[in-house]
């Protein structure tokens, strides 16, 4: 029979029958050599309970004191997040997510910060898919040196400007000039003032570089970036993904102490250009220091299939994958197996996932395989009706937990409500679900009576 993994940091699954399992996806097998990192990569397409198995873990990582930082962009961690009282911040238009990358203090003032803000200057001049040639990345590394060499010096010390996109905006274009003309070299100067000054004061999106992060984020155990509202959007969706990966850098090295993970469900597609690919290796590596794991999770298999970044940034840098049910992939697995280094031997285990005859008396499961280093298991993703109405994805259910919060000082004692009125109901809770969700709100508690 199954035994637990001789260790102190366990995530329980089940065995196959419904037996519960305690594996360790990260320092076990890190200290036998099984994986080099704690970095992940999810696949699973829709409907394959990708969500369920997501929650599921990033719940048992919590009762690990595991600081969480999650990418979203389909509300599939609200219940989660309102369960452990964590931040769950919505991009609105009225209400955009701002950061100041620029602000740092001397002793942040390293290679890697000035590396990333290169990055973040050369996406905001050349877009997501664009590339700098070498004088131009030499000039913005220049620049962002004599930048922060300045304000650090006694005389800057003095002028006291503030460190922002705004200060660095108006520097730039005072110096750039003087060293075309003392190196004699081309620079598209009046191209690069009028692309970034719609982040500059009075343009279009100045707030999102210039107002102060939220000191309280590096403290605040579980946040959640709902940033749906601009997937779609080319220039703001890189930008915030990349700022938002520069928080969780630093939040890594602030709380050296704590496990903690990043979490970039469908909103790693904002980052996987090559002007990017350098940020995310140096991610990935940071987050082995740190005690950290980056996990990117999708459903959409043309989006990584020949994308060389996915594979040569995400893939070679996840030494554990954890696949849902592929049967959806299963016309052009080659593929699939060949990007993955998938054996035939681990093929058959994958495609056995929800295709046994394993259901009987069990309570809500969904399967998933888990390979860490070159072989890996099936496991059941089983969990109570507590924790499957915390993690549901499906709306009416989504819809009736959040009326029951709406009531009650808690998001604990609302799902205990729910559960009690659905046991005195005597319903099955679709039927139950779809009651609830009839009633407009102040009459809801009729269902109890």
């Amino acid at each position: 029979s199954p035994k637990d993994e001789k260790s102190d940091f366990l995530i329980y699954f089940t065995d196959r029958q419904g037996i519960p399992l305690g594996i360790d996806p990260a320092d076990l097998p890190m200290r036998i050599n099984r994986i080099n990192s704690r970095n992940k990569f999810v696949l699973g397409p829709s409907g394959s309970g990708k969500s369920f198995f997501m929650n599921a873990l990033v719940q048992q990582y919590m009762r690990y004191n595991m600081d969480v930082v999650i990418v979203d962009t389909g509300h599939s961690y609200s219940g989660l997040c309102a369960y452990y009282g964590g931040r769950y911040i919505t991009w609105s238009d009225q209400n955009p997510i701002t950061m100041n990358p620029f602000a740092m203090s001397e002793q942040e003032d390293n290679v890697e910060k000035k590396d990333f803000l290169v990055t973040l200057v050369a996406l905001l001049w050349k877009g997501a898919a664009g590339a700098l040639n070498l004088v131009e990345r030499d000039i913005i590394a220049a620049i962002i040196n004599s930048y922060y060499a300045q304000h650090f010096s006694s005389a800057g010390q003095k002028e006291k400007s503030t460190l922002c996109f705004n200060s660095f905006y108006e520097y730039a274009l005072e110096r750039i000039p003087e060293i075309m003309q003392q190196e004699q070299v081309a620079f598209d100067i009046d191209e690069f003032r009028f692309v970034l000054k719609k982040f500059y004061r009075g343009g279009e999106y100045e707030s999102i570089l210039n107002e102060n992060t939220d000191a309280s984020l590096l403290e605040e155990r579980f946040i959640v970036f709902e940033i749906d509202n601009i997937k779609n959007h080319p220039i703001l969706f890189p930008i915030v993904t990349l700022v938002i990966m520069d928080v969780f850098i630093s939040k890594m090295r602030f709380r050296e102490q704590w496990r903690k993970a990043l979490i970039l469900e469908e909103a790693w597609k904002a980052i996987a250009s090559p002007l990017m690919a350098e940020q995310i290796v140096y991610l990935y590596k940071t987050a082995r220091k740190f005690w950290g794991e980056a996990i990117v999770v999708t459903q959409e298999l043309d989006d990584i299939i020949g994308n060389p970044v996915v594979k040569n940034s995400i893939i070679n840098n996840s030494d554990t994958v954890c696949l849902l049910d592929q049967s959806k992939f299963k016309e052009n697995y080659s593929q699939v197996a060949s990007l993955l280094s998938i054996t035939p031997t681990e093929q058959k285990k994958i495609f056995t996932i929800g295709k046994l005859d394993n259901t009987g008396g069990r309570s809500r499961f969904k399967e998933v395989y888990i390979r860490r280093g070159t072989t890996g298991e099936v496991y059941g993703v089983e969990v109570s009706l507590a924790q499957y109405l915390s993690f549901t994805t499906e709306k009416p259910e989504k819809s009736a937990v959040e009326q029951y919060a709406r009531r009650h000082p808690s998001y604990q004692q609302a799902l205990e409500a729910l559960i009690g009125d659905l046991q005195d109901s005597g319903l099955p809770l679709e039927r139950f679900v779809q009651k609830v969700n009839s009633q407009a709100p102040g009459q809801a508690k009729k269902i109890n009576t």
